[in-house]
């Protein structure tokens, strides 16, 4: 799939998936210049300007599963948005050679990224916040 293509279809994965926590954000679509999968902490930490230390990897599958789970079956809203995150899930696993999610766990407001890499080293990142009290 061409980049430009690759992006407007992942645009409209993302289109109205909220990420729940003790508030609701969406998530937002970054490209970034290639970076190795090792690398991808420290360019977090760069970019928010914090110890790189408090950049923790989370496995996708755990991620994954933990936003696609829906305790409440009539809860329409969070139905929906499950489905969409599998939808989102399974477009990554397809489009990107790997995926890495880090959360920046630096008090209540913490930046979320799943980070996905395509063939020729370009990252693209999505990122979204965890209010968590």
């Amino acid at each position: 799939m061409q980049p430009d293509s690759l992006l407007e279809n992942l645009t409209s994965k993302v289109a109205g998936i909220l990420y729940y926590s003790e508030s609701e954000y969406p998530l937002m679509i970054e490209q970034w210049e290639p970076h190795s999968e090792a690398d991808v902490a420290t360019r977090i930490a760069a970019l928010l300007q914090v110890d790189p230390n408090i950049v923790k990897p989370v496995s996708p599958t755990d991620f994954f599963n933990e936003v696609t789970r829906t305790p409440d079956p009539n809860d329409a809203p969070i139905v929906e948005n499950a489905l969409k995150f599998k939808d989102l899930q399974q477009f990554l696993n397809e489009h990107f050679t790997s995926i890495q999610v880090f959360r920046v766990e630096n008090g209540t407001r913490i930046p979320v990224y799943i980070v996905c890499h395509q063939p020729d080293g370009t990252c693209v990142a999505l990122n979204t916040t965890a209010i968590e009290t």
